[in-house]
């Protein structure tokens, strides 16, 4: 490595999973000195697109919370896919919180409790912004959503409140539920209120489930048609601050309870949980926002199980059941078309859709339960995030 120019170096490193990076840096000082360069953070970050994510499992069984993450190669190399635990500061700040969403390489991390204080961190980098306080509200409910339009270049957080406001009377003390949407833009002093939620759907609370086409999704509740409640998709464009319905698919699936959103291919695809079928179908908008556009373009038969599950009390059939419905949520898309899912928030299971054949991602010490985030792969910090123009990892 000491015999090559400097650039070329430097882009080799660039090229590398952020796991080499960490190692190199104990092999020698003149490597010490080359992973360290102010230019590497930069270009590796352009290159970690051309990667698949990498995976963070936020652990909460326990407090302090813990943070770990997996780095995903090819199909063979899965075998000696290595878990690793990540030293931040967030839990000098706050001992249980929960991860908002991750975008470009930013966490948004909250409290558990009371969704604050609110940190923007990279994990890699070591690095932590403690952000504004929003706005509280007496017996509040919150839905948040973190992300980034490529337009306007800008990150944004928002902050769906419910609350309860009392009237009080000569005689009579009277109590109604309101809303506001609150707003952040990253490097702003402040948040931004929006004023009351003028939608028929109401947000529980959580966060959103994904990020596209520089709009925030949840799926909701629809309470137009009361008591009949039905299940809306609707996203908030983060250019434009409004919400608007996106069209669901016309198999009518998301009238049962056991769904979620993710982006697969570059588009906005809804899961489906069959109980009696022990399956899940996947639909595709092919067409952001064109309801004719959605396409069921995968069946998952669900009657794997995954080496570390088989052994315990899963076996039991009746207990097995309960693994349908969200105990099975489909994670994301990697570049060879496999799909990454996860089990009872204790395993990860890659599905092979063109042989139909499923894999354990076998990693040693993986956490009792976890959630799994996709994430990119950056060396940056926050206030350099923010001065980079980039897209957004599908």
């Amino acid at each position: 490595m000491e015999n090559l120019p400097h650039d070329v170096a430097l882009d080799i490193l660039s090229r590398l999973p952020i796991t080499t990076l960490i190692q190199i840096k104990c092999v020698c000082k003149s490597w010490r000195a080359l992973a360290q360069h102010p230019r590497l953070p930069s270009m590796h970050h352009a290159r970690a697109y051309t990667r698949n994510p990498c995976l963070i499992l936020h652990c909460d069984f326990l407090i302090p919370n813990e943070l770990y993450f997996v780095t995903l190669g090819n199909r063979t190399e899965q075998h000696n896919s290595e878990l690793r635990r990540i030293n931040t500061r967030i839990n000098s700040a706050v001992t249980e919180y929960r991860v908002v969403s991750s975008c470009n390489g930013v966490l948004c991390i909250s409290n558990t409790l009371h969704f604050d204080p609110i940190f923007a961190c990279n994990p890699f980098a070591g690095y932590l912004m403690e952000l504004p306080k929003p706005f509280k509200y007496p017996d509040q409910k919150v839905a948040l959503g973190f992300g980034y339009h490529p337009t306007t270049e800008k990150y944004k957080l928002v902050r769906i409140t419910y609350y309860i406001k009392t009237h009080h009377t000569a005689r009579v003390i009277s109590c109604s539920y309101k809303s506001d949407v609150q707003v952040l833009t990253l490097g702003d002093d402040s948040w931004r209120s929006l004023g009351p939620v003028s939608i028929p759907w109401r947000v529980d609370p959580g966060t959103s489930e994904v990020l596209l086409n520089g709009a925030l999704h949840w799926l909701t509740k629809c309470y137009d048609r009361y008591p009949f409640v039905c299940l809306q998709i609707i996203s908030f464009d983060l250019a434009e601050e409004n919400f608007r319905q996106i069209e669901r698919p016309t198999c009518g699936s998301l009238d049962a309870c056991n769904y979620h959103l993710v982006v697969l291919r570059g588009c906005l695809s809804a899961v489906h949980c069959l109980d009696d079928d022990e399956q899940i179908e996947i639909w595709i908008m092919k067409e952001y926002n064109v309801k004719e556009s959605w396409s069921k373009d995968y069946v998952i038969r669900t009657t794997y199980l995954p080496t570390s599950l088989s052994k315990n009390s899963l076996q039991n059939s009746k207990i097995r059941k309960t693994m349908l419905g969200r105990a099975i949520k489909v994670v994301c898309g990697l570049k060879d078309g496999e799909i990454l899912l996860e089990y009872e928030n204790r395993t990860l299971v890659l599905y092979n859709p063109e042989r139909e054949e499923f894999q354990d991602v076998l990693s040693s010490g993986l956490p009792k339960y976890f959630r799994t985030i996709t994430h990119v792969e950056s060396l940056l910090t926050v206030q350099d995030i923010l001065k980079c123009k980039h897209q957004v990892q599908q």
